[in-house]
């Protein structure tokens, strides 16, 4: 089994590269801002793949149950994700609102 395999299973270099841009650079929060908002589309069209495969499971169009299963877990897995750097950013946000000034 190859592990480098894996990386480029789950995406996560096409679904949020590293930006090298000026445009982050100067303003932090519209980086941080374009980034969640790709994260979010992301998600989104894993969840839209997998209800797709549903679909086409159920009305007999599609004979892989394992290709369904592979992208209803993609999908879920990619929306913990996102749920887990919400509950950080959050975190860090009230941490930062805790501190005296």
């Amino acid at each position: 089994m190859e592990i480098s395999a894996i990386t480029k299973l789950s995406g996560l270099s096409q679904a949020f590269p590293a930006q090298q841009g000026g445009g982050a650079g100067s303003n932090p929060t519209l980086g941080f801002g374009k980034l969640m908002e790709e994260m979010v589309g992301k998600v989104n069209d894993l969840q839209g793949k997998a209800d797709q495969s549903i679909q086409s499971l159920a009305t007999g169009e599609s004979k892989g149950l394992h290709e369904v299963m592979l992208a209803v877990e993609k999908a879920s897995i990619s929306f913990q994700m996102l749920t887990q750097v919400r509950n950080k950013a959050l975190e860090a946000y009230q941490e930062i609102m805790r501190m005296p000034v």
